[in-house]
């Protein structure tokens, strides 16, 4: 009978042990019902007032609720305690956390410095580029092979180095030192055109890093973009004179650029010579032209293929009639005649904002 009893009895004590609140019980709860596991721990604070890890668990609850009750957006990942979840979240959370906002995460998050301390391949920033928004400071420790693999990536796919994650390497806390490997790496690639935009492009990069020294080859590379759009929207002989001259100073390769620019001269040449053609009829006519209206005389030069100058003249009447969609859409038919399709563009968007008035 006695030992029955002490059957019974421990029965009922592992029962109970099994079944009471605990406050690993009550965190764990709080992963799916934080308000439940605040009053748990309310009445559990009320059955062990000495329980020496109250305080800790009790910071870890009310710290969760602070921060859900502030960021409702973010309210799932805090409360699941879902540490990735929550950084790839930022990546649309348009606030900064303040650093006594970051030490309650880290209450709820415990890894969380150094999760962001480990974020050291190209791979991880892409990942979690908000990471800079937490204010924990990131250092990539090999800036070498980090940059040498950034590098790769971008040739793979140059829409990699997006705003935001340019803005991720910017936060870095030796930001500055990538910035000076990006050119040291640069200016070890072989010169080919093909590759002049991608190495453009990451010496840009390497300004918004902090890099700030001169570089000859960035300098060369600007000029190359500028003599290729000079030659799109040029058109004159003595333009061509001057295309020249800059050509003939560039020292890195430029064969394509040779050719777009034997290519522009063919087109001036025969411009002009067409234009030529008319010439002879526009004197006749010119006596007479001052009699009508400018919209008259620029529909002759038009007509006998003076397009530069019936273009002119569709430029001084929009500086009167801005909003004159008629005249906006013969100029830029106009611009397109003369090969200047950028221009002709701009035209057709202005038309367009036009329209919806």
């Amino acid at each position: 009978m006695i030992f029955l009893r002490k059957v019974v009895f421990l029965f009922f004590l592992a029962f109970s042990l099994l079944f009471a609140t605990s406050l690993d019980k009550i965190k764990n709860i709080s992963r799916e019902n934080l308000d439940k596991a605040i009053d748990m721990f309310l009445d559990y604070v009320k059955g062990h007032p000495k329980d020496p890890d109250i305080e800790k668990v009790g910071e870890f609850l009310f710290a969760k609720k602070h921060l859900v009750e502030k960021y409702p957006f973010l309210a799932k990942e805090i409360v699941s305690e879902d540490l990735k979840g929550f950084l790839k979240k930022l990546k649309t959370f348009p606030k900064t956390f303040s650093s006594k906002e970051t030490k309650l995460l880290e209450k709820i998050f415990p890894d969380l410095k150094s999760f962001i301390e480990d974020l050291q391949s190209v791979e991880d920033i892409l990942i979690y580029p908000s990471f800079w928004k937490l204010g924990i400071p990131l250092r990539i420790k090999d800036p070498e092979s980090f940059v040498s693999k950034l590098i790769e990536r971008f040739f793979e796919d140059p829409f990699l180095l997006s705003y935001e994650f340019i803005t991720a390497l910017s936060k870095i806390e030796n930001s500055k030192e990538l910035g000076e490997k990006i050119v040291s790496n640069v200016e070890k690639m072989p010169l080919q055109e093909k590759n002049y935009p991608y190495m453009l492009r990451l010496f840009e990069i390497a300004r918004m890093l902090g890099y700030n020294r001169p570089s000859d080859l960035e300098e060369e590379l600007r000029n190359y973009f500028l003599l290729s759009a000079k030659l799109s929207a040029s058109s004159s002989p003595k333009e061509l004179e001057e295309l020249v001259t800059e050509y003939e100073k560039l020292t890195i390769p430029k064969e394509e650029l040779r050719k777009k620019l034997l290519v522009f001269s063919s087109k001036v040449k025969r411009e002009n010579s067409e234009d030529h053609r008319y010439y002879y009829l526009l004197i006749l006519f010119l006596p007479f032209l001052f009699f009508f209206s400018s919209r008259f005389r620029a529909q002759i030069y038009r007509i006998f293929g003076a397009k530069k100058r019936a273009a002119s003249l569709y430029l001084k009447l929009l500086q009167k009639y801005p909003e004159n969609v008629k005249l906006r859409l013969k100029l830029a038919h106009l611009y397109e005649e003369l090969g200047m399709h950028e221009e002709a563009m701009k035209e057709y968007e202005i038309i367009k904002k036009l329209s919806q008035v």
